[in-house]
Formats: C-alpha cells, structure tokens, sequence
C-alpha cells in the first residue's frame, strides 16, 4: 500500500510539471520575439498542422516565398539545451530531407534561446512533422511545433544557418585588452586617475575631522623628469658643433 502511495505521488508530481511546462511554454509562445519575421503574432490555430501568422507588410520581398516555392518551415520551440545543430538535424532527417536548420542563440552567452526553424525540401513533410512532433515530449521537455507558411518566413530566418556558431570567449578577450602593453602615455593618464582618486579620498577624510596620514600612491608615483631630452639627430649636431 505504501508503494503504491509513492507511485501515485510522484506521477501526480511528473502531471504537475508537464502542466507547467505548458504554461511557461504559453506564456513563452505569446510573448516571442519573432522581430526576423516581421515581428508577427501566432494566432489561434486554424487546423492541427498550421497557425496562420497575420502580417501588417503584404510585401513578398522580405519573405522566402518566392526563393523557396513548395518548400516547407517548422518551427520547433522548448527545445532541450542538449539538443544541438548536429543531433537535430539527424533527429529530424526521419521524416525528409532538411535543407537549412538554424537555432537562435545569445550572441553574449551562445547558449540556445530553446527555439528553431527548420527548412525542409517538401512543405507536406514540413506540415507532417508539425502534426507529429507538436507536444512530443524530448529530454523531459514538451516540444511544439508550428508549420510556417512561406509567405510569412522572414528572408533572414536562415542567415547564418550554415555556418557553425562560435562563442566568443569575452572574459579573455577582456584579459587580453587590460593586461596589453601600455604607452607611455597611457600610464600617465592611469597615474593621473589615481593621484586624483586619492586627493579626493584624503579630502574626504579631512572633511570629516579625522587627522589621518598616510603615504599612499603618491609617494611611490612616478615623477616627471626635470631634465631635457633630446633626439638622436640633435645630439648628433650637438656633437658635431663641439668638434669644430
């Protein structure tokens, strides 16, 4: 009896979280930036494969209907984080040939923002794998799929589909700008910005009555040099009016 109490709880447990992942996925599905698109609204489906996508701009020029007649789109959102470029274009390849696959990313971070487009060579496969894998549960995630009439495919949903993402490692890069060689006159102005810092902290120090003293950066600073310098050709007239 005990057993079955556990069993009983843990798939209430497993209901309840597939019931809000389907909330968040709704709350998600609404409030999508679809900005590549024409920045368009999902509406209300209006058949089981196909949610038609209302457009203020009635120009074909900014959509893929003409370049990619008889072909289909599927967008497919709560993606798992595992699932990349390589294990979903052979996931999906079972139900035909995949042209282009892209999914969107952070620039900053790489990470997969748990949506994609794929293009397929058919559009009645595209509109098959819609029917299939909408509320296909995946690694514990409940995938949705949408067909995407070519008429409302934004010309860059794809741009950069075929190239492979490369993150851009910023804490390095950030490593590298700050720990380069610097001129001679930027470690002046570096000296300047801390004279001035500690100026302003002995002020305030003062102001507040405390008799505090202490050698700080500006007893180690480096001092500008009273003496004159000159370049190698002046010397060299120098040296040469001493001869004669």
């Amino acid at each position: 009896g005990l057993e079955v109490c556990r069993v009983l709880v843990r798939s209430k447990q497993w209901y309840q979280r597939r019931v809000r992942e389907f909330q968040t996925f709704q709350h998600y599905f609404k409030r999508i930036n679809l900005s590549r698109m024409g920045k368009r609204k999902l509406k209300e489906a209006a058949s089981a494969d196909m949610i038609p996508l209302d457009s203020t701009d009635t120009s074909t020029d900014q959509t893929l209907d003409k370049t990619y007649k008889g072909m289909g789109v599927v967008y497919v959102g709560h993606i798992p984080k595992t699932f990349q470029e390589k294990e979903m274009r052979s996931f999906f390849e079972q139900f035909g040939t995949i042209l282009k696959l892209r999914i969107s990313r952070s620039k900053k971070t790489a990470n997969t923002k748990g949506y994609a487009f794929i293009l397929f060579e058919n559009e009645e496969v595209a509109r098959i794998v819609a029917r299939t894998m909408h509320n296909y549960i995946l690694c514990g995630r409940l995938l949705k799929c949408q067909f995407i009439p070519m008429s409302k495919v934004h010309k860059d949903t794809f741009k950069g589909s075929n190239k492979t993402f490369k993150k851009i490692d910023w804490q390095a890069r950030n490593k590298a700008a700050r720990n380069q060689t610097k001129s001679a006159e930027e470690q002046n102005r570096a000296v300047k910005r801390l004279l001035k810092a500690e100026k302003d902290r002995r002020r305030k120090i003062t102001a507040l009555g405390i008799d505090y003293q202490f050698p700080g950066y500006a007893a180690i600073a480096p001092k500008a040099s009273n003496k004159t310098t000159f370049k190698d050709a002046e010397v060299d007239t120098a040296e040469s009016m001493e001869t004669a």
